[in-house]
């Protein structure tokens, strides 16, 4: 292991492991500069096929516990990240059939921590992490844009527009769209009142689908997949199939919560709140409402250029949702 020594005390520093200490110079400034200007940054971790390359880790971070005696600093800041990316490969193979391209960037956000994960091209990854759960967003923001700047300017790739398009504004809805929507409660009131939210919050522009459970069963789920806008999105995975798949990806998820709750531990105790899972084309949200009874809310765009326009709209949805009954 390498260990830089010589900034400032308040400088990030870079753990690095044995087989990296050449050739990685360049990653480990974009890291060391990102992690600089962001301090909700706790540490930056670049991963390459699942081996832990190097660190930056904020001067003032109080390393992770539970280090084995054969463990050296790398290895043991950059566990969590590893068990990360292993979770994220996983679940990016359970997505494949929806033909909606590679997982290509996870946040997840608790009260007390975040975590993002992002492929920066096939095989390696960089992982940040936010020792508070405000500062997620800071921490995905910026490894976005440095994802996106070696991509194009050192790898000579294409821009993916992880997180979706900056600045993008939110389309005005005007009028009410077809939705195919399953409302599963006995209370008639209720029922009309999950009818009309979902008519104010679902197009076939960002957000196209949204599910509610309660006690991790489904309440109201609705989409908008058969309007003429979307004619030629689902060419090749038919909207029936597409709706079966999306219905399955939330029941694999309870148990992969399960194993992502584990492997933020060195970071956080506390449940996930919010999940995004990027694609290529689009991404797929996790809202919870309540983690402990199992009530939360998942939302579906299919346009890249719309994932952060789509979470707001989805927000909305859960703002209207809120002060329902119970």
């Amino acid at each position: 292991m390498k260990r830089d020594a010589d900034g400032a005390v308040s400088d990030p520093k870079a753990l690095v492991a044995p087989h990296a200490e050449r050739g990685y110079d360049h990653l480990i400034e974009a890291c060391r500069s990102t992690a600089a200007a962001c301090p909700e940054i706790r540490s930056l971790t670049h991963l390459t096929l699942n081996t832990v390359d190097f660190c930056v880790r904020a001067a003032a971070a109080t390393p992770f516990e539970d280090a084995l005696p054969w463990e050296d600093d790398v290895e043991v800041e950059g566990r969590p990240a590893r068990r990360l990316v292993r979770w994220v490969s996983e679940l990016d193979a359970a997505m494949r059939p929806l033909n909606t391209g590679e997982l290509m960037r996870v946040l997840a956000v608790t009260r007390s921590a975040g975590a993002q994960c992002s492929r920066l091209r096939e095989g390696q990854y960089v992982v940040g992490v936010s020792a508070t759960g405000a500062g997620g967003d800071a921490v995905d923001r910026a490894v976005n844009a440095m994802v996106t700047d070696l991509r194009t300017r050192h790898y000579q790739q294409g821009d993916e527009l992880p997180g979706g398009e900056l600045g993008r504004p939110k389309r005005v809805l005007d009028g009410q769209v077809p939705l195919v929507m399953h409302v599963l409660t006995p209370d008639q009131d209720e029922e009309s009142r999950l009818r009309g939210i979902w008519q104010r919050h679902v197009n076939p522009y960002d957000l196209q689908y949204a599910g509610y459970y309660r006690r991790r069963s489904p309440v109201c789920v609705g989409d908008a997949f058969e309007h003429g806008e979307l004619v030629d999105t689902f060419l090749v995975v038919p909207v029936q199939t597409r709706r079966a798949l999306y219905r399955d990806l939330v029941f694999r998820l309870g148990s992969a919560l399960v194993d992502l709750t584990d492997i933020l531990r060195p970071v956080t105790g506390d449940p996930v709140e919010r999940l995004v899972l990027d694609v290529q084309e689009g991404a797929v949200y996790v809202h919870w409402l309540d983690a402990a009874a199992g009530d939360f809310l998942v939302g579906v765009t299919v346009r890249q250029r719309e994932v952060a326009v789509a979470e707001e709209r989805l927000a909305d949805l859960i703002a209207e949702l809120r002060p329902g009954p119970r």
